[in-house]
């Protein structure tokens, strides 16, 4: 067998391998993303809830009544946690969030400190020369929300120490199975959005300020449990377009292997007759 002929189908194995491949990890990403949807949706129900009973809490607890969570502080320092993937594959998806992050940061005239969620966030974050201060382990299981406790505490404390005048997070926000946004948001100091209250007259047991004190943690953390789980969807559909778009150039590549192996067989099967042809004629003369 000729060596072109030999190479081009050894290489039309590798290429066939790797489609295998990346059509694996597709449909391992199709999964896990209708998963994150899933309990991103049952995430938005319990969210929409906690804002409610807390607008409806605020709304009567008195105009004078405040909480260390909403006071507003002259900002001089802001902190920021970067949530991205903590896995390639995915595009240009971790890109994206941390040159979303490093816009933001020149915006500001504030010294900005930088947090991160998983090894290769951190390890992209430093290479953006962003100052990090804090590394979070990466979350495989963002949906069962343990990670997102851990973050929430370390936020409350350097909040509450004065370490921060205000805290952003900064993650995709997913829009649809083809489109995802960066977006940085703002975390603490907590802003509520206009929610329709009853103008009926509501007693409170306990009193506002006790529920107003157990219900504004939850509020953040279902916050930042939206964040991540939307992070998540992102990824997900982020890597499952690239596996696709990694499938069909595979087959492209193999139709077009295909067709030149075809055609290094045919100029061998030529040659071989041109050479039977010349070797009779020989034999003749």
């Amino acid at each position: 067998m000729p060596e072109n002929l030999r190479n081009l189908r050894r290489k039309r194995e590798i290429v066939g391998e790797i489609q295998q491949i990346t059509r694996a990890m597709k449909l391992v990403s199709a999964a896990k993303l209708k998963r994150t949807l899933t309990w991103r949706d049952a995430t938005q129900a319990y969210f929409s809830e906690v804002e409610a009973a807390l607008a409806l809490v605020l709304a009567n607890a008195g105009p004078g009544f405040t909480h260390p969570l909403l006071i507003e502080r002259p900002v001089e320092r802001i902190g920021l946690l970067l949530v991205a993937g903590d896995k390639g594959l995915c595009g240009a998806f971790n890109a994206n969030v941390v040159g979303a992050a490093r816009e933001f940061i020149g915006r500001q005239r504030a010294r900005v400190q930088t947090m991160t969620v998983g090894t290769r966030t951190a390890e992209m974050a430093r290479r953006a020369r962003l100052s990090v201060t804090r590394e979070f382990p990466a979350i495989n299981e963002r949906q069962r929300g343990a990670d997102v406790q851990e973050m929430a505490r370390h936020l409350f404390g350097v909040w509450q120490a004065g370490s921060y005048d205000a805290v952003h997070i900064c993650h995709a926000q997913f829009i649809s199975r083809m489109r995802n946004t960066p977006v940085v948001e703002r975390v603490l100091p907590t802003r509520l959005p206009q929610v329709m209250i009853d103008p009926r007259p509501v007693i409170f047991e306990p009193d506002a300020a006790r529920l107003v004190d157990a219900i504004l943690p939850q509020y953040v953390i279902a916050r930042l449990f939206q964040a991540l789980l939307s992070s998540a969807a992102s990824e997900h559909s982020a890597r499952l377009m690239a596996m696709s778009a990694a499938t069909d150039n595979a087959q492209e590549m193999l139709t077009q292997l295909t067709r030149q192996i075809n055609r290094a067989r045919q100029a061998q099967v030529t040659r071989e007759l041109l050479d039977v042809v010349s070797g009779a004629d020989a034999l003749q003369v």
